[in-house]
């Protein structure tokens, strides 16, 4: 069993089904529910999902985020002080790299995420995470 970590572009793709990323993502989810594989995300995903939504008073949206997250049963995880630290030293470490992306990348670290799934080229330069880009898959 793996540890997975979504960035939060791909629940964009998936969730806003933006092909055709949207395709990519929900064989990738469905492959790795067959393997019992655990998909980790942090509750900044909310405050970067949500934006659009909550400005737009989409409900539907809203409601189809919350489901798909139960539904895929991923673990909402939250930021502690360690990993808030771990992120500064990965900014400290990779220029270029933004706060909000350095947070992702340290819970994934913190939790012993074996893969971070994302579609961020950039973070590819990240050698102490296993990083996965949706137009690789």
């Amino acid at each position: 069993m793996a540890k997975i970590y979504f960035d939060t572009t791909p629940l964009i793709y998936f969730l806003d089904d933006e092909k055709p990323f949207s395709d990519k993502v929900a064989n990738f989810i469905f492959d790795h529910q067959e393997d019992d594989d655990a998909y980790i995300i942090s509750s900044i995903t909310d405050a970067e999902y949500l934006v659009f939504p909550y400005r737009q008073n989409d409900t539907e949206k809203i409601s189809s985020y919350e489901s798909f997250l139960t539904d895929f049963n991923f673990r909402i995880v939250e930021p502690n002080r360690a990993i808030t630290k771990q992120a500064a030293k990965i900014r400290s470490k990779y220029s270029g790299i933004k706060g909000m992306d350095a947070i992702h990348l340290a819970t994934s670290l913190y939790f012993g995420c074996d893969m971070f799934l994302t579609n961020d080229t950039q973070l590819k330069q990240i050698s102490e995470v296993n990083i996965v880009l949706v137009d690789d898959l």
